[in-house]
């Protein structure tokens, strides 16, 4: 039978009659789930069965309940009291126990049980692997849009499971690229973006998340017209709308940065307005809310940054030299009592790559490692520098080994999932000489003792280069604006995506 709902809302008190003999101190949650996409394959089109699944710190095993798609109050699991829970329903085209076919997916964000206090929870289902437009909330046929079109732009994830979207430039098809000096805030639980304050027009910038949920943005150019520089960084706090202004010592755009466990962040690399290599390393200490110059020198520009999972370790992955080489040199070095201390082991890349992405693959509880994926093996794609399909293991700071070929591309967006899982998006290939945006998208999954494993998931509606994706609470992927010129003509993206990719197990 087809579904005759969109929406459920399941009321806790009246599910108190309906709760088994599982013990007074147990609860079913109230579930609110929303079933109906704003565009793509409806969540529930061909559904037949519900397989609802709970789990959680101090449940050993998932508590599951298997229901029709005309589910009732009863199918959902009741609950012990405990902290981080999470309800998965799963949808499936014939019975999950006789061979049906997962084809929809949700999860709430982790939420607590309280003794005798059902919870309220919402789970947004989406089709598995689609890319469709983010939905409102308050009504799931409508999509949710951001103000603005951006392209390299950041989107930060906050410890509230938002997302702080900051600057960038409009590309526009006569060429020009104004620049934006706006923010807005992605809002999972609603579907909303909502106006953010205002950071000073930057693209090519830097957004790091530090330990206290601010967000310091560094960096970028403020216009393309010629290309002059942001000479300011900002401090943001998304919870009480605070911004503070500092001064930068070295104004830069296109370079990378990372932040250690104690709030230090690494501003490396980049370039000048007159596109010149910026060489001279600063710091940004969160503690004193000083910008540091430790004096270190990197002469190389398009690196990638990656701290160890150690919190402390950084290391500066690839990039391009001097003589316009593309590095495989990977140096580690850590933050000191203000200053920066270079360790003395470091490593070669098999493939030197510049515009590498780095991400970590593996959940705390595996030993996740650092992979490096993707980049151009040379400067300049004009004089035959080729996209990189190979990946690469940083094994410690002293050694490296083959990871798992993947699409050959650079400047691709990757993202690590709550379950350790990386997803790969977009980027950059060449033909003839000529680069263009792509649509790839690949899932990589890790294997104790074996090589990981990498899914293709479905392309991309359109090509995306300078784009943002970020991990959402649910394990959704949001992906966000960017520069679509796979046609020759530049096009905008100016929907904001979403994508569940099939769950691990």
């Amino acid at each position: 039978m087809a579904p005759r709902f969109v929406r459920s809302t399941l009321l806790a008190a009246a599910l108190a009659s309906l709760t088994p003999a599982c013990g007074d101190k147990e609860v079913r949650p109230s579930l609110d789930l929303l079933t109906a996409s704003c565009a793509g394959t409806q969540p529930l089109a061909g559904v037949t069965h519900l397989r609802f699944r709970v789990t959680g710190p101090g449940l050993d095993t998932p508590r599951e309940r298997v229901s029709t798609v005309e589910w009732a109050p009863e199918d959902v699991p009741v609950l012990p009291p405990g902290s981080a829970r999470v309800l998965e329903v799963r949808a499936y085209v014939g019975g999950p126990d006789q061979g049906g076919q997962l084809v929809s997916l949700g999860r709430t964000t982790p939420f607590d049980v309280a003794e005798g206090q059902a919870p309220k929870v919402r789970v947004v289902l989406r089709r598995l692997g689609e890319f469709v437009p983010v939905n409102l909330a308050s009504d799931p046929r409508t999509c949710s849009l951001p103000a603005e079109a951006r392209a390299a732009h950041t989107a930060t994830t906050l410890p509230d499971g938002r997302v702080l979207i900051t600057g960038g430039y409009l590309p526009l098809p006569n060429g020009t690229r104004p620049v934006s000096g706006t923010s807005e805030v992605f809002n999972p639980a609603d579907g909303t973006f909502s106006a953010g304050p205002a950071v000073g027009a930057r693209a090519f910038h830097t957004a790091s998340l530090l330990p206290d949920g601010r967000v310091l943005l560094a960096g970028g150019a403020e216009s393309f017209a010629p290309v002059s520089l942001q000479s300011t960084a900002r401090l943001v706090d998304v919870s009480t709308g605070a911004v503070r202004e500092l001064m930068h010592k070295v104004e830069r755009y296109q370079h990378a940065a990372a932040v250690d466990a104690e709030g230090h962040v690494a501003l490396v690399s980049g370039r000048a307005a007159d596109g010149s290599t910026v060489s001279e390393m600063e710091g940004f200490d969160a503690t004193t809310g000083l910008f540091v110059a430790p004096g270190m020198q990197v002469h190389r520009t398009d690196v990638a940054l990656a701290v160890r999972p150690d919190g402390m370790n950084i290391q500066i992955v690839g990039g391009v030299d001097s003589l316009k080489k593309a590095e495989t040199d990977v140096s580690a070095f850590r933050f000191d009592f203000g200053s920066v201390m270079f360790l003395a082991a470091g490593t070669q890349l098999r493939v030197g790559r510049q515009g590498a992405a780095v991400a970590m693959l593996g959940r705390a509880d595996e030993s996740p490692e650092l992979l490096v994926m993707g980049g151009f093996d040379g400067a300049d794609p004009a004089e035959d520098a080729r996209p990189v399909g190979s990946s690469e293991f940083l094994e410690g700071v002293v050694s490296v080994r083959e990871g798992p070929a993947l699409m050959p591309r650079s400047n691709p967006c990757a993202v690590t999932l709550p379950d350790g899982r990386i997803v790969v998006l977009g980027g950059r290939g060449t033909s003839i000489g000529t680069t263009y945006a792509v649509p790839w998208v690949e899932l990589i999954t890790p294997h104790t003792g074996a090589q990981p494993t990498v899914l293709g998931l479905s392309l991309m509606p359109q090509p995306r280069v300078w784009h943002t994706c970020s991990a959402l609470p649910d394990g959704s992927v949001l992906v966000v604006g960017g520069v679509d010129d796979s046609t020759g003509e530049i096009r905008a993206n100016t929907e904001a995506l979403v994508v569940m990719p099939p769950p691990r197990d």
